[in-house]
């Protein structure tokens, strides 16, 4: 930063001027400081990791809380472009502080642990689980091509605030149930493409994760043998059938004898059969339902880590 000549020409104002050129830095992440900077003209960035995380546009005030109650910086501050700025230190606040109400220095103190509480919430991970929020943010990725491992956790850390230690276990967790491998890319570098093994059981797994969070059963791993033995017979029908619930019933026994009525029933109440709105009585099969938990049985070791 170059210094430029003191702003003396109004006793009130007792700051100083200083021109900083693009890319200068201004404060460091972890600093503590006892100035604070009024953006006159340009425009400084926040930024973290060589990603920048917001622009701070003229007119605004840098440092205000770290001067007011000595937190750090929670990123670095460089400028834009080409900027000037008025520095307010410590003297030059105190000698404005004299002059300025009570009730306006109470306001600036509220405002000051506002800030500070803003601050720290976006600090904290969105979610309570790495793991699940790590399956999902996957799930929505999930292609028929290698990802990127490098920036796919960058933007997940970045995404959902969370840390490289628990992105790490995630990840490690995922690798141990067999849901991802990482491979050498082109060139070789070990561990850089990712590759989501069986990606249409992230979404499944994010369920099942959702519901052990909150002490609950997934729906599809609360099947009895029989109940499953019935899935996996009405997963070789090949056509969309409407039946009524009798209809239904004396097909699953074709194949399994000891089918009742209370599995129809369960089967609709999981949305497996759906009822037909114009043909009261008639159950259809809702095949994708099907699947998903046809996938998840499957699945099951995998899903719930039982490797």
């Amino acid at each position: 930063m170059t210094s430029g000549n003191p702003v003396t020409s109004n006793p009130n104002f007792p700051f100083e001027r200083i021109s900083v050129q693009a890319g200068s830095l201004v404060f460091k992440k972890g600093e503590k400081t006892s100035k604070m900077f009024y953006v006159e003209e340009g425009e400084l960035e926040a930024f973290d990791d060589k990603q920048i995380l917001k622009s701070i546009p003229q007119g605004s005030l840098v440092g205000v809380t770290s001067v007011m109650d000595g937190t750090p910086f929670a990123y670095h501050i460089r400028a834009g472009h080409d900027s000037v700025l008025i520095q307010i230190d410590q003297k030059g606040l105190e000698e404005v502080l004299k002059k300025t109400p009570a009730w306006m220095l109470a306001a600036i103190n509220s405002l000051s642990k506002e800030s500070n509480r803003l601050k720290q919430s976006v600090t904290q991970p969105i979610y309570h689980s790495t793991l699940e929020s790590f399956a999902k943010f996957l799930a929505l990725r999930a292609e028929n091509k290698p990802l990127d491992t490098a920036q796919i956790i960058k933007e997940y850390m970045w995404q959902t605030r969370s840390g490289k230690e628990e992105t790490a276990n995630a990840l490690k967790e995922l690798i141990r149930r067999r849901f991802v491998t990482l491979k050498p890319d082109t060139a070789g570098k070990p561990n850089a493409q990712m590759h989501l093994v069986k990606p249409k059981l992230f979404h499944i797994l994010v369920d099942y994760l959702n519901a052990e969070r909150h002490g609950e059963t997934y729906p599809a791993f609360g099947l009895s043998t029989r109940e499953r033995s019935c899935l996996e017979f009405l997963g070789l029908e090949d056509s969309l059938f409407t039946r009524s619930r009798d209809e239904w019933l004396k097909y699953l026994q074709a194949a399994i004898p000891q089918a009742d009525i209370i599995i129809v029933i369960r089967f609709v109440e999981l949305g497996i059969f759906s009822e037909v709105k114009d043909q009261p009585g008639k159950l259809f099969l809702e095949t994708e339902s099907l699947d998903r938990y046809l996938c998840a049985i499957h699945g099951e070791r995998n899903i719930r880590g039982l490797l």
